[in-house]
Formats: C-alpha cells, sequence, structure tokens
C-alpha cells in the first residue's frame, strides 16, 4: 500500500511540476490604482496568469493580499507580446487588455468606465512586463 501511495505522490508532483512549467505567468508593476472588473487595485506588482489551463481568456490578478479575475469578451492571436494596456480616464485607470504569447485578450469596458469616458478624455496606458 505504501508503494502506491509513493507512486501517486510521485505522479501527482511530476504532472504538478509540469502544469505550472506550462502555464504563462506575466509579472507586473503597475504604479497606479487601476480597475479590473469593476474591483479597484491598488499600485503594486501583480503576478497575471490564466484562471484555467484550458481556458485563456479568464484572467486573475494577483498582489499582495489582493487580487482580481476578469474575463476577456475577445482574444486576437495574431499580436503577441508581454504588456498590459490600461483606458486612463480622468484620474482612472481601467484594464483594456493583456498581450502574452498566445494572443492580446480585450476586456470590455465597465459601465463605469463608460460613464466616465462620455464626460473625459480618454488615453491609453501600457506597461511591459517584467518577464
Amino acid at each position: 500500500m505504501r508503494k502506491y501511495l509513493a507512486l501517486y505522490l510521485a505522479i501527482g508532483v511530476i504532472l504538478g511540476s509540469a502544469a505550472k512549467a506550462n502555464a504563462e505567468e506575466l509579472r507586473v508593476n503597475v504604479p497606479f490604482d487601476f480597475v479590473v472588473n469593476g474591483k479597484t487595485l491598488p499600485a503594486a506588482t501583480y503576478l497575471i496568469r490564466n484562471v484555467l489551463p484550458s481556458n485563456k481568456s479568464g484572467l486573475v490578478f494577483l498582489g499582495k493580499g489582493t487580487g482580481a479575475l476578469a474575463v476577456a469578451n475577445e482574444m486576437d492571436t495574431r499580436v503577441t507580446g508581454s504588456k498590459v494596456v490600461f483606458h486612463r480616464v480622468g484620474d482612472e485607470y481601467f484594464l483594456s487588455a493583456v498581450v502574452s504569447s498566445d494572443g492580446t485578450l480585450h476586456f470590455n469596458p465597465s459601465k463605469a468606465e463608460g460613464k466616465l469616458t462620455r464626460s473625459a478624455n480618454q488615453q491609453s496606458v501600457t506597461i511591459n512586463s517584467g518577464n
């Protein structure tokens, strides 16, 4: 019985390591507060990774003591790289796109962003990954 337990444990470790090695992560230092899926995240260094290995459209933003989940509405596989794009509306920043080696994930503007956009100038801000 112990042999089987050790075998299952070894297989689990190997598969877990392989999955982690295949999972793409972006590490970005965002110098301003920003909004992801309606949640405001503070300026910090964030690890951005896929929520599920089989679905590239869902991303999780993990910072020190905080995080948020975002689901893209569109993916463009023609443009690749490693950066995060924000829309700046007035003094607020909203997640717009994440560019990775898989392609560019585009995110719909939130209702709050839409309201602000109608009354203020909008700019795009790009932050390159630290990977």
